[in-house]
């Protein structure tokens, strides 16, 4: 490489001289001597270039001869070197030594990052630096957060950093190894490497500027002047953190998690891959399982990403939305903690709204966990086909009557699971159907296999008999075939039409249990929403709970909303956190003894007011989307943006008529879709989708 070096050297520094230049023979390397300006021979008086009452005040002490000598000799380095043609020179001092490997390490920096103006080979101390890239020698180029990191012994630069380093210190203010590092004052690319290219000889130990005697100290202005100095280092210090937490423009390493050589089965991988299963089991049976197995994922990420990941210039950041759940779950705690110390009560289901807390966190752990997405899925369906099949009331469904699941707690919760295994399946079918890389064999398995499932949950979603599950599928069906239309898909379009079909034509001889389960709550609810649209919400619930002809299990409901109703006016913007307990027992349906409010909008509204629905409906709305956008941009497979949007709608109509966000199935929902389109968002940040505005 022809790399010109330019070493700053004293006359009357012949010993290290000697020793730098018998350094750099060993290495192969040429010198090109640039004689230091020596300031112990020159006057005071004499000094150019330099605003002497600022640089007292930056630096709170006298400026040394030495200080100023220093700087200025640089400064001639610089010129030196924009006098001849190189594209890149080496400035060094004389107290430092090269060894064998120093051409291969400065060859490998400049190849791995080609755009820069400065990079400091040498530095005194580094804390808290952030890697940008490493170089394949080994050598890690970033910023550190804390400084300033000391020595100007020897760094790299470019025509542009020396002409921009001329430009912009030309007067001196403060030291020059100062000076330098002060990228978000100059405006200059500057980086530094985590462990010094070059070594120092034996000599540095006594300071050429300031020398053995410690002149720093004698030097110090008395302690009012050095106010300035405080001040100035403070805001320094500040401006360095903001700059330096700011992605440098420098090409950036793939991290590991995004390479297609990652090893892909690891015990790591196999136990994240178990917990990602398990999250998912609330479908298959109603238990909490899916709290420890998220709160597993979330640890294992934070540690990773504290650990190794947040010294990179590479690692995805949560953006503003992240901050906003780690911001909500604060304010939840907060006023719950507010509440049991004034009332030692808290009611069940409260915590999980702190539940926020984990989900930008879980998303990275699928960032850091899902290499192989389709066996994934494929797993997901076989376990849903064992689960489906061991859970159906065969005897019941065969005489007629409604089952009662062993593995949920009521049949309305497991026709909710039922109904999202069946709209996952009928994505599963179109993912089959647009998949390139399955032969006749594994493509027909699949076929057979989300047959069994689809119709294991069809099944049970009749046989459970909930309305609900009932009206918000009916809608989402509606919704994906105007969704798969849009698409044109051919193959699609022959699946989503056999597979509607068959629902059909199992709705027309299924007709009797339909309308015999929910004709007269068909009815109630369309003479309701008349009423309610002619005298108001209130108005029309208060005559419909007095009547007798309204269903019972309706009637029960209208209670229940109007007693929660008339909570949430009281609290209408942020809510009554857990202490509406206590307003509860004093509510108009006393005799209700129910505490579940049967709406999941009522359970937010209740307790956190229309603030609580924005932050959840923006939530949703943003993470859909994070899906949306990554689909587009080919990250994820076409279909998952079809399973998410169907499961986030049928959620979002259930959640009418239950309080299925109480549930596990509802909790573990909410956590893993919000994760899933933070997941949606790193993706888009590793392949560079996103302005960094947007996310930092």
């Amino acid at each position: 490489m022809n790399l010109p070096i330019f070493a700053i050297n004293l006359d009357r520094e012949t010993g290290r001289w000697s020793e730098l230049l018998a350094s750099a023979a060993a290495a192969g390397l040429t010198l090109q001597r640039v004689a230091a300006i020596d300031g112990r021979a020159l006057a005071k008086e004499d000094w150019t270039e330099i605003d002497l009452p600022t640089a007292r005040k930056l630096s709170g002490r006298d400026i040394l001869p030495g200080e100023y000598a220093c700087y200025r000799s640089h400064i001639q380095a610089l010129e030196t070197f924009l006098a001849g043609g190189s594209a890149y020179g080496l400035i060094v001092e004389d107290d430092i030594l090269f060894s064998e490997d120093t051409t291969r390490r400065i060859e490998a920096i400049i190849a791995a990052v080609p755009n820069f103006d400065v990079i400091k080979l040498t530095n005194h101390r580094i804390s808290l630096f952030l890697r940008a890239v490493e170089t394949t020698e080994g050598d890690e180029i970033g910023r550190a957060l804390h400084g300033p990191q000391g020595s100007a012994a020897a760094y790299l630069v470019t025509r542009e950093g020396a002409q921009g380093l001329l430009s912009a210190l030309a007067v001196m203010k403060m030291p020059w190894d100062v000076a330098i590092e002060r990228f978000w004052d100059t405006g200059l690319k500057v980086y530094s490497v985590r462990k010094n290219v070059l070594g120092f000889a034996r000599s540095s130990a006594t300071s050429g500027i300031a020398g053995p005697s410690g002149s720093y100290k004698f030097a110090r202005l008395p302690w009012p002047g050095r106010w300035v100095a405080a001040v100035s280092r403070t805001k320094d210090e500040l401006s360095r953190l903001h700059h330096v937490l700011l992605r440098p423009p420098l090409p950036r390493e793939i991290p590991d998690y995004a390479r297609d050589d990652a090893p892909r089965y690891s015990v790591l991988l196999v136990l994240a891959t178990f917990a990602i299963l398990a999250m998912l089991s609330a479908v298959w049976r109603e238990a909490d399982t899916y709290r420890f197995a998220g709160m597993a994922l979330a640890a294992v990420a934070a540690i990773r990403w504290f650990r190794r990941d947040l010294w990179t210039y590479s690692k995805p950041l949560i953006g503003w939305v992240g901050g906003l759940c780690l911001g909500w779950s604060l304010y939840v705690f907060i006023r719950l903690a507010m509440v049991y110390f004034g009332t030692h009560q808290l009611g069940a289901a409260e915590g999980i709204y702190l539940f926020p807390l984990f989900y930008a966190t879980t998303g990275f752990a699928l960032l850091l966990f899902v290499r192989r997405p389709g066996q994934l899925v494929l797993w997901f369906m076989i376990l849903s086909l064992v689960f489906l099949a061991a859970d159906t009331g065969y005897s019941d469904i065969l005489h007629g009557t409604r089952p009662e699941p062993w593995l949920f707690n009521n049949p309305i919760h497991a026709s909710v699971a039922a109904g999202f295994i069946f709209l996952c399946t009928l994505q599963f079918m179109a993912y089959t159907a647009q998949r390139t890389d399955l032969n006749k064999v594994t493509r027909s398995l699949h076929w057979a296999l989300s047959t069994a499932v689809l119709l294991f949950a069809f099944a049970n979603i009749v046989a459970l008999r909930s309305k609900g599950v009932w009206l918000a599928l009916a809608l989402v069906l509606l919704l994906l075939a105007v969704m798969t239309l849009a698409r044109g898909h051919r193959r699609e379009l022959m699946i989503g039409g056999g597979v509607l079909a068959i629902v059909a034509a199992g709705v027309v001889a299924m007709h009797n249990i339909f309308w015999s389960t929910a004709g007269d709550t068909m009815i109630f609810v369309k003479n309701l929403v008349s009423d309610a649209l002619s005298h108001g919400i209130l108005p029309a619930f208060d005559r419909a709970i007095a009547s007798n002809t309204v269903p019972v299990a309706a009637r029960e409901r209208l209670m229940l909303w109007a007693d929660a109703l008339e909570v949430w006016k009281r609290h209408p913007i942020f809510g009554a956190s857990s202490s509406w307990l206590t307003e509860w027992q004093n509510r108009t349906y006393h005799p209700m003894i129910f505490n579940v409010f049967h709406n999941g909008y009522l359970e937010i509204a209740v307790r956190y007011g229309v603030v609580g629905l924005a932050f959840f409906g923006f939530l949703y709305a943003w993470s859909s989307r994070q899906v949306l956008l990554a689909t587009r941009a080919k990250l994820v497979a076409p279909a998952a943006w079809s399973c998410y949007i169907s499961t986030l709608v049928f959620f979002a109509l259930t959640v009418l008529s239950n309080s299925n966000n109480r549930l596990a199935i509802g909790e573990a929902f909410m956590w893993l879709a919000a994760a899933f389109g933070f997941y949606c968002f790193y993706l888009r940040q590793q392949k560079n989708l996103i302005e960094p505005r947007t996310y930092f």
